[in-house]
């Protein structure tokens, strides 16, 4: 094997700490959440004519429509976190929402127009120490408010009531359940409240808090059994509570000492939440088991809706009893109607809540969406910009299967991804503590014709263990095309096994007469190990003809078929490397590497160190649109181009977003690479919410999603209705009909007739000219009026010599005065229809006499 050549990092340029200083990123520009926020943290609520569901959803409360399940608003009046969203109890028309900061809003849902605020926060509290509020509720029938408070130190919260607007509260429950959905309950008629803390049940009266609330324990309460929620019944003095064994509990006679206790058990997991319908005739639940079940209390009966996806989180009922909003742990909504069918769902932004598993964030130029896990075993493609979910990905091809009351249950997940051209790559693994692990490595093929990814080539345990990462080479997607050397596309993994792989598609024999002759299927082209080291990042150069894999703190150069060329150690770093990365464009024969301690750019041509930073990168992501790079390192973000160590800027990230595990550049809008890559910047918190930054001014700018909601945009869109344009547009003016000027024709003629006795009337040949002239226009039949007069005259003098009668003759020759002085008919109907008058009535006499 011949001698590969080492560098030991002796040629380096170390840019000192005074300088790195010196270059902070000085921009207005502040990291701001973008999409993502939860929809399913606090409890939503209905309008007062159950047209629209109203959710608190980060700073924001989101109104979305029942009927569309599109969000047709956004009020964005709030500065923190909006804990609580209810209908105003003296005008439901309106709602209130509060913050955690204390500030509560009573605006119009209409219109988003803020009618008045107020505050609930306490009072003469300064500094760490002030209370954060969690909950907001205003129940009708009550003379108060009531607010949740809790400190970060403490492991509970305080139910106080405060009156309307804010001012001095009291303080009704001095322990409430920290980790329930629900953990407080009023009753409609105002009578009492219900608050839980761990196994104990306090039920007090709002009116009298001299008196204290009675106390009640939990059935098993010494066996560790806890309430989990609580919910009062709308006209009954009763409620029911839920416990973590999985069972509901009514308790009526809530006045006696002892109340009478009923359990319905189906639960298997704990109950999440409660909620009665508005007539209190039905009870419904749901938790871990991905059922709603709807409970008949007076006869026991159950009703069940089944695989709804993921654990039921909370529900809500509607003020008409017709709809049902359920919320779910993959922040999803489903509304649901009375008959129990699913009618929509609205899916937020869905990310796995394992710490353990890596967390994948690409962009999709095809879709221009962000492609991120989902629900377990699956991928979203999760468009930012309109914050909405356009469709997922099921990889795994499995239910998800809930968990036992003892866990132990694991679903197969998604663990790397990669996405180049018309290829998706996934990997998924399952392991539990006795069995596995299993892994399989995914190739997807981008069908145009069904515009969905299908399944490739899928190969079990490409690796003896666990896969450490993933990359994929495309050459169609590079700008440069003619630049690359390979045409063909590359995929390389590193695992645990020590080693490489490097994957490439071929032409494979056909095994049966009814598939093609060959077949094109991804196999295995090469591998490669350095040293008895695990084989950890791995990255793949612009061209495709180098590749570079990280083996402990060295890093690996190969060709593309796997013949080792150099390899790359920094004797001041003894720590393995944790993120690789190639350049673009001028940057491409620079490497970057990164480890706990510093970040280093080397140059593979002298391979030697360019220059080096100290810091510890959490998270490294190339533009693919320019040669910059972004690296997260402690509580900044660095932007740097690589081949230029005075290009590095630095920008703050907020302590609530810390670590950031996964970021990406969305597509290039300008020319500017530095500026403008701050601004495309997107990264994951560590509450999985997409932030990105924009100018401190943009986040003082009025929301343009408060405006009156239209009827037209909400309400599903039909075949038909998408020939009509919303808008019409004409260069031709027109005036204005003559009904808006002088009113409707024949009004005045119509009324007249219906204000009369009918048999006071006289005939309808006196009353009929009257009435049909009165619904003519008078100015399209001036052209003809000569010859309407001449052609009624020679109608009249025909009629004359038929009949002698000299009052009939009197008669015509009267009509045909009065018809030359009657306006024109329409010009369209002036030549196809004329009015005669009949003077003849024969018909009655030969009618008579026949019968």
């Amino acid at each position: 094997m011949p001698r590969v050549p080492v560098c030991s990092g002796s040629v380096c340029c170390v840019w000192s700490h005074w300088k790195f200083a010196a270059m902070t990123f000085k921009n207005e520009l502040s990291p701001r959440c973008k999409t993502g926020a939860s929809l399913i943290k606090h409890k939503g609520t209905f309008s007062y004519d159950s047209k629209f569901f109203l959710i608190p959803s980060g700073t924001c409360v989101k109104v979305f429509s029942c009927a569309s399940g599109e969000r047709v608003s956004t009020f964005s009046k709030h500065n923190s976190e909006v804990v609580a969203v209810v209908r105003n109890p003296e005008n439901f028309v309106q709602v209130l929402s509060c913050s955690d900061d204390g500030v509560v809003f009573k605006w119009d849902p209409s219109d988003g127009s803020v009618l008045k605020k107020y505050d609930v926060s306490t009072c003469g509290v300064k500094g760490d120490a002030v209370p954060k509020v969690a909950g907001f509720y205003a129940p009708p029938s009550y003379s108060s408010w009531f607010v949740l408070r809790w400190k970060a130190d403490d492991g509970h919260r305080t139910l106080e009531s405060v009156p309307p607007g804010g001012g001095e509260g009291q303080v009704l429950a001095s322990k409430v359940s920290l980790t329930s959905i629900s953990p407080v309950a009023f009753n409609s008629e105002g009578g009492f409240y219900a608050a839980i803390h761990k196994a104990k049940l306090f039920i007090g009266t709002p009116g009298l808090p001299s008196h204290p609330a009675t106390r009640f324990h939990a059935m098993g309460h010494k066996k560790s059994v806890q309430f989990t929620c609580v919910a009062c019944h709308p006209t009954e003095a009763s409620l029911a509570t839920g416990d973590s064994l999985g069972r509901i509990t009514i308790w009526q006679g809530l006045k006696e000492t002892s109340p009478v206790r009923s359990i319905h058990h189906w639960h298997t997991l704990p109950v999440r939440d409660l909620a009665y319908t508005i007539s209190g005739s039905f009870l419904l639940s749901g938790g871990g088991e991905c059922v709603l079940v709807k409970w008949s209390l007076p006869s026991g009966d159950r009703q069940f809706l089944p695989r709804m996806g993921l654990p039921i989180n909370h529900v809500v009922t509607s003020p008409d009893a017709t709809l049902l909003l359920t919320a779910h742990t993959d922040n999803c909504l489903q509304l649901v109607n009375s008959q129990l069918c699913v009618m929509r769902k609205v899916q937020g932004l869905a990310l796995g809540k394992s710490s353990s598993s890596p967390v994948l964030l690409q962009y999709d130029p095809r879709t221009g969406a962000l492609l991120l896990r989902g629900q377990p075993g699956h991928l979203q493609f999760y468009q930012p910009h309109e914050d909405k979910q356009l469709f997922c990905l099921d990889v795994v091809g499995q239910n998800y299967m809930t968990q036992e009351r003892e866990g132990g249950i694991v679903n197969t997940e998604v663990i790397h991804i990669a996405l180049a051209g018309d290829w998706l790559l996934t990997v998924e693994h399952w392991a539990d503590n006795s069995l596995g692990p299993e892994t399989r490595l995914k190739f997807w093929r981008f069908d145009h014709t069904l515009q969905n990814f299908v399944l490739d080539t899928s190969v079990y345990a490409p690796h003896n263990g666990f896969l450490n990462d993933l990359q994929l080479y495309e050459p169609r997607s590079m700008k440069n095309n003619s630049s690359s050397s390979n045409s063909s596309p590359l995929a390389l993994t590193m695992g645990n096994d020590h080693k490489f792989r490097l994957w490439a598609p071929q032409d494979d024999v056909a095994s049966s007469e009814h598939q093609p002759a060959y077949m094109t299927s991804w196999n295995c082209i090469g591998s490669g190990s350095f040293r008895g080291f695990v084989a950890g990042k791995g990255t793949i150069s612009q061209d495709g003809s180098l590749l570079a894999v990280s083996f402990g703190r060295s890093a690996t150069l190969w060709s593309e078929d796997c013949v080792l060329r150099a390899a790359l150690a920094y004797p001041h770093c003894p720590t393995s490397i944790t993120a690789l990365s190639f350049g673009r464009g001028a940057s491409s024969h620079l490497l970057t590497s990164c480890t706990e301690t510093k970040l280093v750019v080397w140059d593979i041509i002298s391979l030697s160190v360019l220059w080096e930073l100290e810091c510890t990168v959490t998270c490294l992501v190339r533009d693919v649109s320019s040669n910059v790079m972004a690296a997260f390192c402690n509580s900044s973000v660095l932007l740097f181009e690589p081949g230029n160590k005075d290009s590095v800027q630095t920008c703050n990230v907020p302590n609530e977003c810390q670590p950031v595990r996964a970021a990406a550049f969305l597509p290039d809008i300008s020319a500017s690479p530095c500026g403008d890559a701050l601004q495309r910047l997107c990264f994951l918190s560590k509450e999985q919410e997409l932030y990105s930054w924009e100018m401190e001014a943009k986040q003082r700018e009025p929301i343009a999603t408060n405006q009156p909601v239209k009827l037209d945009s909400v309400v599903p869109a039909t075949p038909f209705g998408a020939l009509v344009a919303q808008e019409s547009r004409s260069a031709v003016t027109t005036s204005a009909p003559e009904q808006s000027r002088l009113g409707v024709a024949g009004f005045r003629e119509v009324h007249q007739l219906l204000d009369v006795a009918s048999h006071t009337l006289p005939p309808m040949t006196s009353l009929y000219q009257n009435l049909l002239s009165a619904f003519l226009t008078t100015k399209e039949l001036r052209k003809g009026v000569e010859v309407r007069s001449c052609s009624a005259a020679a109608s009249d003098d025909d009629v004359s010599e038929h009949h002698s009668d000299s009052d009939a003759d009197m008669d015509v020759d009267q009509e045909s005065d009065k018809a030359a002085e009657l306006p024109a008919p329409l010009e369209g109907l002036s030549d196809s229809v004329k009015l005669v008058k009949v003077k003849h009535f024969a018909w009655l006499t030969k009618k008579k006499t026949e019968h």
